[in-house]
């Protein structure tokens, strides 16, 4: 029931978010479990089209935790390529099993589609804290998401 609650009160916090973070995405991901991607988006410092910004916030709520991440470095490959990188900083809860909480350094990429959706992929170095001993993992994160 205590997990039920944390993921309504943080699903309720992203949908409203303020006015500072206008532009958002929602979608679906495997990240820590199976659940609910989002990306909370300042769009104050868009250009044009130009979809990158360098203020943005990756969130996910799963069956099997919770992660945030802070967006800080990103670009393109090429200016002929349409897939964008990405570097942030980030932490996790995870309460499946034996409970972990810690910090993680993703790396992804990010293929834009049409009509609003996009495509991501990650890889997130973590330094995670179980049951006392300190621990290196690597977590892996796949997913889709809508603009609106």
């Amino acid at each position: 029931m205590k997990h039920i609650l944390i993921i309504l009160f943080c699903m309720m916090s992203f949908f409203s978010a303020t006015s500072v973070f206008a532009s958002n995405k929602v979608g679906i991901a495997i990240d820590q479990g199976l659940g609910v991607s989002g990306q909370l988006m300042d769009i104050s410092t868009l250009t044009g089209n130009e979809l990158l910004t360098d203020d943005y916030i990756n969130a996910f709520i799963g069956d099997s935790g919770i992660s945030a991440d802070y967006i800080f470095e990103q670009g393109h490959f090429s200016e002929a390529s349409i897939i964008n990188w990405y570097l942030g900083a980030g932490v996790y809860y995870n309460w499946s099993g034996q409970s972990d909480v810690g910090v993680r350094l993703p790396l992804g990429l990010v293929l834009p589609l049409p009509s609003g959706w996009d495509i991501y992929g990650q890889a997130s170095p973590a330094l995670g804290l179980k049951d006392s001993d300190v621990e290196m993992k690597l977590d892996f994160a796949i997913g889709i998401r809508y603009e609106f």
